[in-house]
């Protein structure tokens, strides 16, 4: 996400003649899409003329009607209720997704299992751009897919699929500063016809550590704002400052306040932790701008599956044609056109190198 401006967002607010026609995305059948949605707030910001720049934010799949992106839904299915007597919170899963993996859709089905009790109204995915996958140095980082392809291999997943169709789900494509100016007007524009709304940032159990301050590496904080607040969980990924073994009170983390207990039922006796969303604690980030807080939900159990990012990229780097798909098929999603066209990156490549040792 982009580093918060020194402008605050409220100078970007929308007005109603404020409109970029260029990009927009138009419901099918807009009359007949409630207003208590956040899909009409979406559309107006998306239309905004704050999205603006090399690549204007949008929604995947783009499909096209007289020359507008429309919002994909099923309409057979109900779009996400606005809560009017609870909080919304509008959870932003971004990433790298190089490519997107077991790991990454297993996160995203237990958030949509847990909507209700984490009070998710809307899940926006958000693929890092290719230059900033290409900044990140990681080791056997040579191969990165190109931005659409990595948004093509979720949406070929039919629990994805489905739940973009369901409105609950959106793939949200855009540069660093576009995808978080649209996601922001949104919420501002919720908020202001009376919705308690708040931007959840959803941070990786290895984004933030007991050994690191939130505004340096690993955590980084500061490259992942603006939003209202960020979110960690241990249900799909360990975190090494809590241990639901040992443990009934996380660590607490450095430039942060001390972990406070959520206002949640629970029992505090006994010192359980829920098995499904987990039990919440709160603390405050003090060195990032905002001072945001960090929510994290401790949950009893880790459901990771052990897909390790960094074995992939050795996979795709280093294992010979035929043995790709063998290599990748349990560990990504969509391995069919993934290793199609990791093979055809190789063949242009090998013709290259011939043409260069003909010469």
């Amino acid at each position: 996400m982009a580093t918060p401006s020194n402008k605050p967002f409220s100078d970007h607010k929308i007005t109603a003649k404020e409109s970029n026609p260029k990009i927009s995305a138009v419901q099918k059948n807009v009359d007949q899409v409630p207003p208590n949605t956040i899909q009409p707030f979406l559309q107006k910001a998306l239309e905004s003329s704050i999205n603006t720049g090399d690549i204007p934010a949008s929604l995947f799949p783009p499909i096209s009607e007289n020359g507008h992106n429309v919002i994909p839904h099923n309409d057979s299915v109900p779009w996400p209720i606005l809560n009017s007597n609870a909080r919304n919170n509008i959870l932003l899963y971004p990433g790298s997704f190089n490519p997107p993996h077991q790991g990454h859709l297993a996160t995203i089905l237990y958030f949509s299992e847990c909507r209700e009790q984490l009070g998710i109204t809307t899940m926006f995915l958000f693929v890092d751009p290719g230059s900033i996958v290409t900044s990140k140095k990681k080791k056997w980082g040579e191969v990165i897919l190109p931005q659409t392809l990595r948004y093509e291999l979720f949406y070929k997943v039919p629990e994805i699929s489905q739940l973009v169709s369901s409105g609950w789900l959106q793939l949200l494509v855009g540069d660093m500063d576009n995808h978080i100016k649209v996601l922001r007007a949104t919420t501002d524009l919720v908020s202001e016809a009376g919705y308690a709304v708040k931007l959840v940032g959803l941070l990786g159990g290895d984004k933030l550590t007991v050994e690191s301050v939130p505004h340096v590496h690993p955590g980084n904080l500061q490259e992942w704002g603006p939003v209202d607040e960020f979110l960690i969980i241990n249900a799909r990924r360990p975190v090494d400052f809590f241990d639901p073994k040992t443990e009934k009170i996380p660590r607490d983390l450095p430039d942060c306040t001390k972990w406070k207990r959520g206002m949640e039922k629970c029992d505090e006796e006994e010192g359980t932790i829920d098995d499904g969303a987990g039990i919440l604690w709160t603390c405050q980030a003090l060195t990032i701008p905002g001072k945001p807080i960090i929510q994290f939900r401790a949950s009893q159990h880790s459901a990771s599956n052990g897909v390790s990012s960094t074995k992939i990229r050795q996979i795709m780097t280093e294992a010979l044609d035929e043995k790709l798909m063998e290599g990748l098929k349990d560990k990504v999603i969509s391995a069919e056109p993934l290793v199609e066209w990791l093979i055809l990156q190789r063949n242009q490549s090998r013709e290259v190198s011939d043409e260069k040792a003909f010469l």
